[in-house]
């Protein structure tokens, strides 16, 4: 099911906003936010929650359970003989093929799961990210 994730701007809580359904106020404080989910069939080329065009694509997977998977494998390294760490890579390889993507702007950080691809949106740009959150990105960083 397509949807939008988003930071409520008033308190700050994650929302979620399903496709058709319409704008309502935030489900924690009230603020009123006119979020709307583009139509499931919709190729996403902005942010439904801030308007903005930057958005990057990634995996649907989240990074504190990925980091935790590969510090249990190198934890039972000295056991294993290090096929822990194989086991590991096995997984991730199998999670990698397996989990979708989603869209992320990069000025708010609002998620749109369940969307078509939309081949004009490139994978993750660190200095693009790093201009979006410092203003600028650090020298030497290769801008396109």
């Amino acid at each position: 099911m397509a949807s939008v994730h988003y930071l409520c701007p008033q308190c700050e809580a994650r929302l979620a906003r399903v496709a058709g359904e319409p704008a309502r106020a935030c489900d924690f404080c009230g603020a009123q936010t006119n979020v709307v989910a583009p139509a499931e069939d919709a190729v996403i080329g902005q942010c439904a929650a801030c308007g903005h065009a930057e958005l990057y694509v990634q995996k649907d997977f989240n990074r504190t359970t990925g980091i935790a998977l590969v510090a249990v494998g190198a934890v039972f390294v000295p056991w294993t003989w290090g096929l822990s760490l194989l086991a590991v890579t096995v997984l991730d390889y199998i999670v990698w093929r397996v989990v979708k993507d989603v869209i992320v702007c990069y000025e708010c950080q609002a998620v749109h799961r369940g969307y078509a691809p939309n081949p004009a949106i490139p994978p993750f740009d660190l200095a693009t990210h790093d201009r979006h959150v410092y203003g600028a990105a650090p020298p030497g960083a290769e801008e396109k």
